[in-house]
């Protein structure tokens, strides 16, 4: 998430205790900030006129914060922290603004600042800041934002339930290892070998050139990758024990050393990044279908139209509706199996008439605004069941 974007994020909220834009000029905030400073000089701190003050100098520093002025907003925010360190939505947007120069440290320093000193702050903020933590992987930074969250009188039960993942995960995670690479932040468990780390940048890294091209985007900031050792958190997570990596905005991996681990990994990596890719290309509004069939082929899996009707054995799902609904619920393996299988074989008959270029031009029509119904007809001029129907012949079903 971008910084322009978690701001406008938290604007959004509309919180009651939330500052009101300050829509004046550069030259009358000015003027504003010298004689907040003026008076300022004659009053006491822990005052009522020194808390004035600050929400004074808070609301400007809000609005520099607001139009990306980070430097300036915190020197401000900063000055009406010190008029009165028991303002919550002060410090709250101190935390905001570290966050989003990435001083990491000063943002959780100001973060425990709150949970020592402060009686109430928007608890908006800080289950954004959780949100924003969670996705860069700073679990323990995550939360303590949430905590804050919850204790400030946040009651929205998904942030709630975030806060409970989050400490669970986070005792999981204890020992993590960190490794940068181009396009990638990997996190891996103790007991995965450096070795295996280093083959999973450079997989990646090179996956990514190829996917990114396909689909004609980018990720817009690194992309967090986990490597377990063990299932500990997939069974948190009541993943599967037949599935070895998800996506859920972190790409997260289980590697088991055994023969052939290093190209079962790549294959792997590769299939969830395409996740990433489908997510980012579409703005999230792929469906499930065409999310699992992408991602196989990427992944290098093929399945020849002579071995559709065996490898189906009648339990095709009849239409694009049913096929999307399989992967709404959960599945057992040999359930996922032929759905799976369905999916790949229907991206592939999209590919076969249309060429492997369509797809990135239906995603690009999702990411537009435009219905799946109509972004496939747009490239295809073929209906979902017209496209399906179209399958089940090519297929032989």
């Amino acid at each position: 998430m971008t910084a322009l974007a978690v701001w406008a994020a938290i604007l959004a909220l509309g919180s009651p205790g939330a500052i009101a834009p300050d829509a004046r000029t550069e030259a009358e905030r000015e003027r504003a900030i010298t004689a907040i400073h003026r008076r300022a000089e004659s009053v006491a701190l822990g005052t009522a006129a020194a808390s004035r003050l600050s929400v004074e100098l808070g609301a400007i520093g809000h609005a520099y914060l607001e139009e990306e002025e980070t430097g300036r907003a915190m020197e401000l925010l900063t000055e009406a922290y010190g008029l009165d360190d028991q303002n919550g939505l002060v410090l709250s947007e101190l935390t905001l603004a570290h966050v989003r120069v990435g001083d990491f440290e000063s943002a959780r320093f100001y973060l425990r600042l709150a949970e020592e000193r402060v009686a109430n702050a928007p608890p908006e903020i800080y289950g954004v800041l959780g949100e924003i933590y969670y996705s860069l992987n700073r679990l323990e930074d995550a939360v303590l934002a949430w905590s804050e969250f919850a204790r400030f009188g946040g009651q929205d039960p998904i942030q709630l339930r975030r806060l409970l993942r989050a400490r669970d995960e986070l005792a999981l995670a204890r020992g993590q290892r960190s490794f940068a690479a181009d396009h990638f932040s990997i996190f891996a468990d103790p007991d995965v070998p450096e070795e295996m780390v280093r083959l999973a940048a450079r997989d990646l890294e090179a996956a990514y050139g190829r996917e990114s091209t396909f689909f004609g985007t980018q990720l817009p900031s690194p992309q967090i990758v986990v490597l377990y050792s063990g299932r500990s958190y997939f069974s948190l997570v009541s993943v599967p024990d037949w599935v070895s990596g998800l996506f859920d905005g972190k790409i997260r991996v289980c590697v088991e050393p055994r023969e052939g681990a290093d190209r079962a990994l790549s294959a792997v990596l590769t299939h969830e990044l395409a996740h990433a890719l489908i997510r980012q290309s579409s703005r999230d509004r792929a469906p499930g279908w065409l999310h699992e069939g992408l991602t196989q082929w990427w992944e290098g899996r093929r399945l020849p139209r002579r071995d559709i009707k065996s490898v189906l054995g009648g339990k095709a799902t009849q239409s694009m509706e049913g096929l999307e609904a399989s992967f709404r619920r959960k599945l057992d393996r040999a359930s996922a199996r032929t759905s799976y299988a369905e999916a790949l074989s229907l991206v592939e008959h999209l590919m076969a008439i249309r060429g492997e270029g369509v797809v990135a031009c239906v995603l690009a029509n999702l990411a537009a605004g435009a219905s799946f119904p109509d972004a496939l007809y747009e490239e295809t001029g073929l209906t979902p069941d017209e496209l399906y129907k179209g399958w089940e012949t090519w297929a032989g079903i």
